[in-house]
């Protein structure tokens, strides 16, 4: 089975698109990187140390998975509320930039934990309770025998057809095309530093923006297994177990919810695998994610690319005299 270059000679690297920028993550260092409306590029760099790295026992495979994606959800977080800040938004005030630093900072503060909660929120509404709710209502009318793996393939479809529905929606969202330039912006330079070539925006415009390790298709690959796992959760409105509609409905939600980290893991695990190698198999059960970026990436422009680039380079500390700077103001004509 053939290897890719990343796995052989160099370390991975990953990150997300970000309001008008990039976030770049190498194994030891975190990069953001943003345009203003002046035309800088703004960049940040900071140390990153996994909670794996510190405590051995939490890089056993599938608990590892569910780690990272604690660790990545509050990194994201983090790194949105960085990025709106290092647009300059203070600025604007030129008559009392300190209060208007205060102000916005305490702005996307609020704003963040609103987002967060709302965003929360959503997600268990729409890809937790909806699917098993209607899927549920769906089964209590079916006139045949049915068993886990009818209720589990109702529910995933239903899951899918949500999250293709609610991608279509948000890019009706003019800046939410910007963000998924970037998005691709991100995908085509790390395919770039895998290939071990120079980062530049000359090379980096020649590379797909579909990534196998992309966020999308891990959501993608979550929802296949999550099928594939549901099958073993029974039918609680037949005979044998003879619960109401709504007590099996609330009773296979919570069941769902508690196998939840096992299905982050497991799909942890064939990302990972799937990063790093391009073999038949991988690439039939890789396809779905990567036909799904076709909706949450699209083609930067080479502005776009140049800002990805920049990140790529700060996290990876490849301009080193410029890297010991917290923030640096990166101009372009």
């Amino acid at each position: 089975m053939s290897k890719t270059k990343e796995e052989t000679k160099r370390g991975a690297v990953g990150g997300q698109a970000v309001i008008e920028g990039v976030m770049m993550k190498s194994k030891d260092s975190v990069a953001i990187a943003v345009r203003r409306e002046s035309g800088e590029i703004v960049k940040k760099l900071k140390p990153f140390k996994t909670v794996r790295d510190k405590h051995k026992i939490l890089n056993i495979p599938v608990l590892r998975g569910f780690i990272n994606f604690i660790e990545m959800m509050k990194m994201a977080m983090s790194t949105l509320n960085e990025s709106a800040e290092m647009l300059g938004l203070e600025e604007e005030n030129e008559k009392d930039p300190e209060k208007a630093k205060s102000e916005s900072k305490s702005m996307i503060a609020v704003a963040s934990i609103i987002g967060t909660v709302l965003g929360l929120a959503l997600s268990f509404g729409l890809f937790f309770f909806l699917p098993t709710f209607i899927g549920t209502q769906i089964i209590s009318v079916t006139p045949f025998e049915r068993g886990g793996w009818f209720i589990s393939m109702t529910e995933g479809i239903l899951r899918l057809a949500i999250f293709v529905a609610y991608i279509l929606l948000v890019t009706l969202i003019p800046d939410i095309k910007r963000t998924f330039q970037y998005h691709g912006a991100e995908h085509m330079s790390v395919f770039c530093y895998e290939d071990e070539k120079e980062l530049t925006v000359e090379n980096v415009r020649n590379y797909s923006r579909f990534h196998p390790r992309c966020g999308t298709s891990f959501m993608i690959v979550m929802m296949l297994i999550g099928i594939i796992i549901s099958t073993f959760i029974p039918d609680f409105t037949n005979e044998y177990y003879g619960f109401s509609t709504t007590a099996a409905f609330w009773l296979r939600l919570g069941v769902k919810l508690s196998i939840f980290p096992f299905v982050i893991g497991i799909g942890f695990e064939f990302i990972k695998y799937a990063g790093k190698h391009d073999s038949v198999i991988v690439k039939i059960l890789s396809a779905p994610g990567l036909w799904t970026q076709w909706l949450t990436t699209k083609k930067p422009d080479d502005k776009q690319l140049e800002v990805a680039v920049v990140s790529l380079r700060t996290a990876l500390k490849i301009d080193a005299a410029e890297a010991e700077n917290a923030e640096i103001i990166h101009n372009v004509q």
